[in-house]
């Protein structure tokens, strides 16, 4: 029987790019483990080695491919790559991100050599990612990126509203919905092991960009620190800067006298969240935009309770009872907040010990990487691939490889 090869793309698997970064190296670990043939290659941006989020060498090939600059334009070597690959595989590359030449540079050099690619777009087509520099998406769109993503044999999202964002743009190509899964612990959190806690603590993590709307998590914070009867409670917000935000976040918060209340930290490695969750009994992601915002299932997976914007696709924190979600403006933060600090911490430990479940339930790496590999074998079959997997948009036409 012919081995199953997935080939991953990505432009940059460090610790900066995020989620994506996360999602890649895991997924690519979770395949393998379920014997598929598996290689990643990302540009190589000369990040300190512990900055790299790199997956298992035991069981994924990964390569960094050069990044090499003409024009002032990054050229990424994924052409030598995967000319690398043996001839005559039947190999799907998926690639994740758009609009980066280093998602035009795979995906090209992927048609090159015949390969059939999906894409991920990571939340790039939502309004709020469109909406920002939308001139140059304009003109990418009109040069290249609608015929990359036409051309891609199938499209991955990560959530119901992602998928429908993507459709509005391209009827015609099969989206999978897909999560990001999370790496949960076997065991709940006690539900009480902050009973007796004097100082509370709401956790923000993630990388600190406008998308984040951390200015509006400051406003909300300004409202929940007029209030007496919330003192004991203090924000951290940790994560690594984007665009020089953070000199803007350092100046809202001097600027609204909360110093004293809210701590703006730097990015952590792996090993670091943990201890990050275990010190917080509340997360908060108070986005304009997050196509999946995988820091959430991390967070439920370490049983804290979230309250999160309506820009993510996380309503179902309510019907699952691990938490809020609300408008991403101050005063709906603020209130979501205010009603999680209400309770008791006991109550709290036990939307967090739901969370935990529903996560471990949900986004286990093992049954996400099954579904990726039955989306890719479902498109490769061709006219005669069966019956749509449930989990699959189609689209308006099929596609074969």
């Amino acid at each position: 029987m012919t081995p199953r090869v997935a080939i991953q793309t990505i432009p940059d698997i460090s610790t900066g790019n995020g989620g994506p970064s996360r999602a890649c190296r895991s997924l690519c670990e979770a395949m393998a483990r379920e014997g598929a043939q598996t290689h990643l290659f990302a540009g190589d941006h000369n990040h300190p080695p512990d900055q790299l989020l790199l997956p298992d060498p035991a069981l994924v090939d990964t390569r960094l491919v050069p990044v090499h600059r003409r024009f002032f334009l990054p050229i990424y070597g994924f052409e030598a790559a995967i000319a690398t690959l043996p001839k005559g595989i039947r190999a799907i590359l998926h690639d994740n991100g758009i609009w980066s030449p280093g998602n035009f540079a795979a995906t090209t050099a992927a048609a090159r050599h015949g390969i059939a690619t999906v894409i991920s777009p990571h939340g790039m087509l939502e309004p709020w990612a469109l909406a920002h520099k939308p001139w140059r998406k304009r003109i990418a769109w009109a040069l290249y990126q609608q015929r990359l993503l036409g051309a891609a044999i199938g499209l991955h999202a990560t959530a119901e509203p992602e998928r429908t964002s993507i459709r509005a743009r391209l009827p015609h190509a099969p989206i999978a919905v897909i999560p990001n899964g999370v790496d949960c612990p076997a065991t709940a959190p006690d539900p009480a092991r902050h009973a007796a806690a004097a100082t509370r603590t709401v956790l923000m993590l993630g990388r600190l960009h406008p998308v984040k709307n951390l200015p509006g998590l400051i406003a909300a914070w300004a409202i929940i620190a007029a209030d007496p009867a919330l003192d004991a409670w203090h924000l951290e917000i940790r994560g690594p800067d984007a665009v020089g935000h953070r000199a803007t976040l350092a100046a809202a918060i001097a600027a609204a006298g909360l110093g004293r209340r809210i701590t703006l930290g730097d990015a952590v490695d792996e090993s670091g969240k943990a201890a990050l969750f275990a010190r917080a009994e509340l997360f908060v992601l108070p986005s304009f935009s997050e196509n999946f915002g995988i820091v959430v299932a991390e967070a439920l997976a370490h049983g804290l309770p979230v309250i999160a914007s309506h820009g993510t696709p996380w309503a179902e924190l309510v019907t699952q009872r691990c938490g809020w979600h609300v408008a991403p403006d101050a005063a709906s933060l603020a209130s979501g907040l205010a009603a999680a600090m209400a309770l008791s911490p006991h109550e709290r430990g036990a939307m967090g010990a739901r969370g935990h479940i529903w996560a471990g339930t949900a986004f286990g790496w093992a049954g996400i990487a099954r579904r990726m590999l039955a989306y890719y074998d479902w498109l490769q079959a061709g006219p005669d691939r069966g019956p749509t997997p449930d989990f699959v948009d189609p689209g308006m036409t099929g596609r074969t490889v």
